[in-house]
C-alpha cells in the first residue's frame, strides 16, 4: 500500500530519557522515521498510523508521553471529512428548520385599534386562522378581512401582511357619519354673563346688549314670525359677545410620601409560545413595596425569521417610603400655570381674559390656588351644541 494511503503520524515524545523510547520501538520492531531532538527531554518522529498502538505501549514502558502533532493519509482525511460533513449537515438542518419556521406565524402585531378592544380583535383573528403557529401561505388576505369585519362591524378595513414569521394586522375603525347641522333650533348661552353685542344671522333675537343671561338661556330663537302671522322654524345662528366671570381652583399637597430605590434583583424566564418557563423560584407576582420592569428579547431576525421563543428579563426594584415636601412657591407657580391653561381651554379660542386675579391659601397640608378672571367671549351655542 502506498504511504499516502497507509497514513502517517507526526508525533512528539516527552520524557526524562526520550532515547529509551527509540530503543523500545526498535526492540518491538516498530518502524519510525525522521527522528529529531527538540531538546534534552523531547524528540519528534514519524510513525505509521497502524503502528500507533505499539508506539504508545513502547512510550509507556519508557516512561514517556506520546502526543500526536499531525496526521495524514486516507484515514485522517476520512476523519476530517466526517467532521466537516457533520458540521455541514448540522448547518443544513438549522437552515431547513429556519426555512420551515418562516412559513409559520409566531407573532401577531396589531395597530390601528382605538375604540375596539385589542383582545376582541385578537379573538376574531384567531377564529379566522390568524394566530401564532398558523401556516400563513394558506391565508387569503381578502377572506380574512371580510370574516373579521363580519365579526366586528365597528371595523371598516383590515389589512394583513407577513414579514418573516411576524404577521402585521392594520385596522381602520368605522367613523360615524357626521351630523349635518341643518335641523331647526335655537341659540343658547354656553356661559353666564352680561351681553355686550348681538349679531344675528338667522332667527329671532331674545336678548339685547346689557341683558344678564344664565348658562342655557335662549339667546336667539329658531321660531320666526312670517308676514302672514304664522311661524316658521329655522336653524338660528348668531354671534353673541358677553362679559363673563370664571372662577377656577386647583389643589396639590405640600407634603407627600416619596419612594426611594433600595435595591434591585433580576430574574429570567423563557416564553415558549403561550407558556412561560421560569428560571427562578417563587411566585411571578410583584412583591409588596416593589416595582417591576419587564424586558423581552425575542429570538428573531427582523424580516428573515421569528421563532416562538422569547427570553424575558424581570428587574424587581424595591422601594422605601419617606416623607417629603414641596416648595410652596414652586408649587404655587405650577398651579397658576395649569389654571391659565385650563382657562384657555374653556374659552376655546372664542374669547380672551380681560383681567385675572390669583389667590392662594393653605388648607391643612394642601395648597389651594384660585383664579378669578373677567373675560370677553362669544357665548353663543349652536342648536346642536357646537358653534356657529
Amino acid at each position: 500500500m502506498r504511504p499516502a494511503l497507509r497514513g502517517g503520524v507526526r508525533a512528539e515524545a516527552c520524557g526524562a530519557e526520550p532515547g529509551r523510547f527509540l530503543n523500545a520501538l526498535a526492540a518491538s520492531g516498530t518502524p519510525y522515521r525522521a527522528a529529531s531532538a527538540v531538546d534534552g527531554f523531547t524528540l519528534r518522529l514519524e510513525l505509521d498510523a497502524a503502528d500507533m498502538a505499539a508506539a504508545r505501549a513502547a512510550a509507556a514502558r519508557s516512561q514517556c508521553t506520546l502526543r500526536v502533532l499531525r496526521e495524514r493519509g486516507a484515514g485522517a482525511a476520512a476523519r476530517r471529512l466526517r467532521r466537516r460533513i457533520a458540521l455541514l449537515a448540522a448547518g443544513a438542518a438549522c437552515f431547513a428548520l429556519l426555512a420551515a419556521s418562516s412559513l409559520f406565524v409566531w407573532r401577531v402585531d396589531i395597530s390601528g385599534c382605538e375604540t375596539v378592544p385589542e383582545g376582541e380583535l385578537r379573538r376574531a383573528l384567531a377564529e379566522c386562522g390568524v394566530r401564532p403557529g398558523a401556516f400563513w401561505p394558506a391565508w387569503s388576505a381578502g377572506e380574512i378581512a371580510n370574516a373579521v369585519i363580519l365579526r366586528i362591524p365597528e371595523l371598516s378595513w383590515v389589512g394583513v401582511s407577513v414579514d418573516g414569521s411576524r404577521a402585521s394586522v392594520d385596522v381602520r375603525e368605522r367613523l360615524p357619519a357626521p351630523e349635518i347641522g341643518t335641523a331647526p333650533g335655537s341659540v343658547t348661552a354656553r356661559a353666564t354673563g352680561v351681553i355686550e353685542s348681538v349679531e344675528v344671522f338667522a332667527g329671532e333675537p331674545k336678548v339685547a346688549p346689557g341683558d344678564a343671561v344664565t348658562e342655557g338661556e335662549t339667546l336667539v330663537s329658531g321660531e320666526v314670525a312670517d308676514a302672514q302671522g304664522g311661524v316658521r322654524y329655522v336653524r338660528a345662528s348668531a354671534r353673541v359677545t358677553a362679559r363673563t366671570w370664571r372662577e377656577l381652583s386647583a389643589a396639590a399637597p405640600l407634603e407627600y410620601v416619596s419612594l426611594a430605590e433600595e435595591g434591585a434583583r433580576t430574574r429570567w424566564s423563557l416564553a415558549v409560545g403561550d407558556r412561560l418557563i421560569k428560571f427562578f423560584a417563587g411566585s411571578s407576582q410583584t412583591p409588596e413595596g416593589c416595582g417591576k420592569i419587564v424586558s423581552q428579547f425575542p429570538l428573531e431576525w427582523e424580516g428573515v425569521f421569528s421563532l416562538p421563543l422569547t427570553l424575558v428579563r424581570e428587574t424587581v426594584v424595591s422601594y422605601s417610603a419617606a416623607p417629603a415636601g414641596e416648595d410652596a412657591a414652586a408649587l404655587e407657580a405650577r398651579l397658576k400655570s395649569e389654571l391659565e391653561a385650563e382657562l384657555e381651554r374653556r374659552l376655546d379660542g372664542r374669547g380672551e381674559a380681560v383681567s385675572q386675579h390669583f389667590t392662594a391659601r393653605v388648607s391643612g397640608s394642601t395648597l389651594v390656588v384660585t383664579l378669578r378672571a373677567e373675560c370677553r367671549e362669544d357665548i353663543a351655542a349652536a342648536p346642536d351644541g357646537g358653534t356657529d
